[in-house]
């Protein structure tokens, strides 16, 4: 009996350990991203690559109001000043899908509908640090903000 009880609950654990891998990428350089509901705020805030890897950043729309259009702009800084300098002239980028031209710019997600999932890959930068991620669509960038660390 309490054999039985042990391995249940290892093979518990164990599960739970592939879930959390799996939410947050898994190590294999996959990492999604949904959004709150129907907030301008990304569900995950932070994750971690390595340094030189190839990124795919998957962005989940699982939003259900068509006001709720996001992107993901991945900035080569952490600088708030990148931040707000590349928000702001999102609002004047719309033939570009809000992603102004902006050396700050390091990747980004096409614009992704409620119900849509788009994604990006990229070479993480070989500079280890913390480096921001926005959303450019009109008015969403001072809220939906996260921070990709490059280990």
């Amino acid at each position: 009996m309490r054999t039985t009880a042990r391995r249940s609950f290892l093979s518990l654990g164990a599960l739970l350990l592939v879930l959390a891998l799996s939410a947050c990428g898994g190590g294999d350089g996959t990492i999604t991203i949904q959004p709150v509901g129907n907030e301008m705020r990304y569900a995950q805030t932070e994750f971690t690559v390595s340094a030189g890897e190839p990124v795919t950043l998957v962005f989940e729309n699982t939003a259900d109001s068509p006001a709720m259009i996001h992107n993901i702009v991945v900035l080569n800084s952490d600088d708030t000043e990148d931040v707000d300098r590349v928000g702001i002239a999102a609002i004047s980028a719309a033939d570009t899908d809000f992603v102004p031209d902006d050396p700050a710019i390091l990747a980004h997600t096409a614009l992704s509908n409620p119900g849509e999932t788009v994604q990006v890959t990229f070479t993480a930068p070989a500079e280890p640090g913390r480096y921001r991620y926005i959303c450019t669509y009109p008015g969403h960038y001072a809220l939906m903000q996260g921070t990709m660390i490059v280990t």
